[in-house]
């Protein structure tokens, strides 16, 4: 059979958004989009326009960190006749949780249908070497971003492919059907858009441009994002090897601009641990979203017991009881077990709104687990530890050892971003943790929109 996916190719859309002044601009001819593009100031809102969108609760403004995927991976306590219980025991076919996925990969393909429309204009020769190199490097990350993650959740389970279609990457803008591509062909083509977004961005990153769009890099698909992205990526495909070099030369090169936040961080309530933000997204009104996700009554919560035991009786780390975690007062229902990641210190401006989505917390875990050198793995182990104030014996950890940890760590760091559905896919673990599912390509692998999909002889 031929498989052939058919998308929805969306008018050219940027949203607009409480803090921002940009306009709805939906050109709607070839004449239109080539006049937006005649200015740098086109360029930057049509590349503002992809972040807004990267943004929205469908993608990573809520379901993609804090609840699609954190269901997924057992997170948050359910309710087995309600959209939470469903997911959770990956029940892909009810209607709610299809609705959800099938809004997840629309609005992906249609996010990189605006990042292709940026690419098919970006050699014009309006902009500047320096301005050209910025945007079109971002571009390609996003776009590198946004098609790994497709792989993440709609692709199949590494080491389990075949030269079976799987996905589209697509990199223009057409009205005809795009074409699947297998599995070699689809990383090939992210690896290409990762090279590429690395070597452009590595031009501007040091040396900077004069220019107000060159500013919270740290919210962009900046020079070291897209190195972090690119560990994240060889790792996803089985080369440690590339995965362990990426990861080391983030942790070695980034320090300027990013270090591991320390105790006395999250004692001053940065508990989303900002310093280590690689790339994160702005919300502007994130304090709402998560006040009723998380804070108010009926919002989501995990039992005491089940964070103790996932934390292993460690009472000094500063992730646990009491700490990130914390009892609130419920209603009828009672008190409620609730992560306080996201109840930043108001003395902290500029973190209070922000979701990361690459840290460098990661690239530490990421060079622990594609090393087998304990001269190696060991000493960033110790710095870790020390960043979180954990009390497990850890010295002198053999390799079984030290793969439990970057297991466990996964979940204890990244609760509430929705990273740790992702390795237990990857590692195509048998057993998932509070799960009595077991691991397969039934849990692992999201159902692409049935409405997609056509077959043919």
């Amino acid at each position: 059979m031929k498989r052939i996916i058919y998308y929805i190719l969306s008018s050219y859309l940027l949203l607009t958004t409480g803090c921002s002044n940009w306009l709805d601009v939906k050109p709607s001819s070839q004449v239109e989009q080539e006049e937006m593009f005649s200015t740098e100031d086109g360029f930057k809102n049509s590349l503002t326009g992809v972040y807004i969108n990267l943004k929205s609760s469908s993608l990573y403004g809520q379901t993609l960190t804090m609840e699609l995927n954190e269901y997924l991976a057992q997170h948050w306590k359910t309710n087995a006749s309600e959209l939470s219980g469903y997911i959770s025991a990956y029940d892909y076919e009810n209607s709610l949780v299809q609705s959800m996925i099938d809004k997840v990969y629309t609005d992906f393909y249609n996010t990189i249908v605006n990042i292709n429309n940026l690419l098919d204009f970006v050699d014009n020769g309006v902009l500047s070497e320096d301005m050209y190199n910025l945007i079109k490097g971002e571009a390609l990350g996003l776009r590198a971003f946004c098609h790994l993650d497709l792989l993440r959740l709609y692709g199949p389970i590494p080491g389990k492919q075949t030269d079976k279609k799987i996905l589209s990457y697509a990199r223009e803008v057409s009205r005809q059907n795009m074409p699947v591509n297998t599995w070699a062909e689809y990383v090939a083509f992210l690896e290409q858009d990762l090279n590429e977004a690395e070597a452009l961005l590595e031009k501007v990153e040091k040396k900077g441009i004069d220019d107000d769009y060159f500013t919270y890099r740290q919210n962009r698909m900046n020079y070291w994002a897209v190195m972090a992205v690119k560990a994240r990526f060889y790792l996803w495909i089985q080369n440690k090897e590339k995965a362990a070099e990426y990861a080391a030369k983030v942790i070695a090169g980034a320090g300027e601009q990013f270090k591991l936040s320390q105790p006395q961080d999250f004692t001053n309530k940065d508990y989303i641990a900002s310093s280590e933000h690689l790339f994160s997204i702005h919300v502007y009104d994130l304090e709402d979203i998560t006040e009723t996700f998380f804070y108010r009554s009926g919002g989501v919560e995990q039992t005491k017991s089940l964070i103790t035991e996932l934390f292993e009786g460690d009472v000094t780390d500063v992730r646990g009881d009491n700490k990130l975690w914390k009892q609130l007062k419920g209603s009828s229902t009672g008190d409620r077990y609730v992560l306080m990641k996201y109840k930043q210190s108001e003395a902290l401006v500029d973190t209070r709104e922000q979701i990361p989505l690459v840290r460098l917390y990661e690239m530490y875990l990421i060079a622990i687990e594609c090393s087998n050198e304990s001269s190696v793995y060991q000493p960033l182990i110790n710095q870790l530890m020390t960043a979180r104030s954990m009390s497990l014996d850890m010295s002198n950890a053999g390799v079984d050892q030290k793969n439990q940890f970057v297991s466990m760590e996964y979940h204890k760091e990244f609760y509430g971003e929705g990273q740790a559905f992702y390795q237990s896919k990857r590692r195509n673990d048998e057993t998932i943790m509070w799960s009595n599912t077991p691991g397969s390509a039934s849990v692992y692998v999201l159902p692409i929109p049935k409405s997609e999909i056509k077959y043919e002889e």
